[in-house]
C-alpha cells in the first residue's frame, strides 16, 4: 500500500501584479544537500519572494494555524 502524502509546501508560482507584469522572477528557489551526522544525506529546500508591498508585513507564523487546521481536517478524512 502506498501511504498518503500531503503538501507541507504548496505550489509557488508567479504573479500578476497591480501594473500587469510577472512577478515570478522576484521568486528564488534554492536547492541543496546536507549529511547529517549520522550520515544520512537529506535535501535542504529554500524558497524566498522580494518583499514587495502586497506582503511586505507577512509573517509566516501567522499560518501555523492554517497548518494544524490542513492537519486535523487531514486526519478527520482518515477516520472511516
Amino acid at each position: 500500500m502506498t501511504p498518503k502524502r500531503i503538501t507541507i509546501i504548496p505550489h509557488i508560482h508567479g504573479k500578476i501584479t497591480r501594473e500587469g507584469t510577472m512577478r515570478s522572477n522576484d521568486i528564488r528557489v534554492v536547492r541543496g544537500v546536507m549529511t547529517l551526522p549520522q550520515g544520512v544525506k537529506t535535501d535542504l529546500i529554500s524558497a524566498t519572494i522580494i518583499a514587495a508591498d502586497d506582503i511586505e508585513g507577512y509573517d509566516p507564523t501567522q499560518d501555523e494555524d492554517l497548518y494544524a487546521y490542513f492537519l486535523s481536517e487531514q486526519r478527520s478524512d482518515d477516520i472511516p
